[in-house]
């Protein structure tokens, strides 16, 4: 495995050289953040699962390659979106994305080489965690490994979809227990969860125990709390272990948060960032702002950038932006400005005017590498 990972790392190298030769003329990093999701949840943007492993790794570093001539200095990379890895754990089992099956050893380490990749191409890397999704459905089989197995007792079933339970400590413990795996065995920039948290539609749900969500761990940790207080508590508590422990084990790296783009869509999955930014539990924030500029409703992206001015303190501030809506077509409703690619320009001149915003992440990898949104990039906001 070693032999065939310095042979693709040696053909990266040729394609890193002559992307640092093309960005002379970009911004410096330390003026801007630009990131890129790459989302590997169900194969989004990597990886193929009916290639053979080789060529898998070969795409991935394509991926990189072309993320970096682009211009991007950061890559958010999933490792763990289901309660299983892109990389040999001791807690979770390989993802399913990588061969068909969960459990089994691709022959090689993703995240290892992408860490190598992306440090080669003068890239930081983000491991992105989804913190609380264990499955998108209930009817999936899973490897012994799986906490869906190994600890059913952690896991909640609401409307068909588990979940780990933050109010359970044990839960928070293994939580920590992932990011440290990580962040002790790679060389790492950051470490960065999303927005799973508590499902949506919890909170008002009248009927959550007959659609599966118990109280048991309110009931048993509680302490005479109103109940949506305790549950903001427990994902407080997450955010700040995950934290806690990313500065214990790598002093040098941060953690970021992507939360939903309007505060009211992330408090309904009892996340508030205002009470991270005030406790000190997070480095950055990338709240994910996937709606067009000139919407007549609560959801136009200046009425939600200018939100954030209240929440961030200090705290830098990525924006997500919604590459993916492009990518897709809309061609109808309030979002339609994503029929053409200026409305990614309106988009960043509005961000680069904004004093608490300090960069930038698209969502996806695959939809800013095609051709046409490449060259929009390249010609219209990356080049000065």
């Amino acid at each position: 495995m070693k032999s065939r990972l310095l042979i693709i790392l040696s053909c990266l190298s040729v394609f890193c050289f002559g992307a640092k030769a093309q960005s002379e003329n970009l911004i410096p990093r330390d003026e801007e953040f630009r990131g890129a999701w790459l989302a590997t949840v169900a194969g989004l943007d990597w990886p193929n699962v009916d290639e053979l492993g080789i060529i898998q790794q070969f795409h991935l570093l394509e991926q990189i390659k072309g993320l970096r001539e682009l211009g991007c200095n950061t890559l958010i990379f999933q490792v763990v979106s289901n309660m299983d890895a892109l990389y040999p754990s001791k807690i979770l089992p390989w993802s399913a994305v990588l061969t068909g099956t969960e459990g089994k050893d691709p022959g090689y380490d993703p995240l290892e080489l992408a860490v190598q990749a992306a440090h080669d191409c003068g890239m930081q890397i983000h491991a992105w965690i989804n913190p609380l999704r264990v499955c998108r459905d209930d009817v999936t089989p899973h490897d012994s490994l799986h906490v869906s197995i190994s600890h059913p007792e952690w896991v909640q079933n609401y409307r068909h979809k588990l979940y780990l339970d933050p109010g359970n400590p044990e839960v928070v413990g293994f939580l920590a227990s992932i990011a440290r795996e990580i962040l002790e065995n790679y060389d790492v920039d950051g470490l960065h969860i999303d927005d799973y948290f508590y499902p949506d539609g919890l909170q008002k749900d009248a009927n959550s125990a007959r659609n599966g969500w118990r109280n048991d761990m309110y009931e048993q940790y509680g302490k005479g709390a109103k109940l949506d207080d305790w549950r903001f508590k427990t994902i407080n508590d997450v955010v700040a272990t995950l934290c806690r422990v990313t500065h214990e084990t790598r002093p040098s790296t941060v953690f970021g948060v992507s939360p939903s783009g309007r505060l009211v869509n992330t408090c309904h999955l009892y996340a508030d960032p205002r009470m991270w930014v005030n406790e000190g539990s997070v480095d950055y924030l990338a709240p994910q702002l996937y709606w067009a500029i000139g919407r007549t409703d609560a959801a136009a992206f200046e009425q939600v950038l200018d939100s954030w001015r209240f929440v961030s303190k200090g705290v830098p501030v990525y924006v997500g932006l919604a590459a993916y809506k492009y990518a897709q077509g809309i061609t109808r409703g309030q979002d339609a400005p994503y029929l053409t690619l200026a409305e990614f320009k309106r988009e960043l001149d509005l961000c680069r005017a904004t004093w608490y915003v300090k960069g930038h992440i698209w969502f996806r990898t695959k939809d800013i590498l095609r051709d046409d949104f490449r060259s929009y990039i390249l010609s219209e906001l990356y080049y000065q």
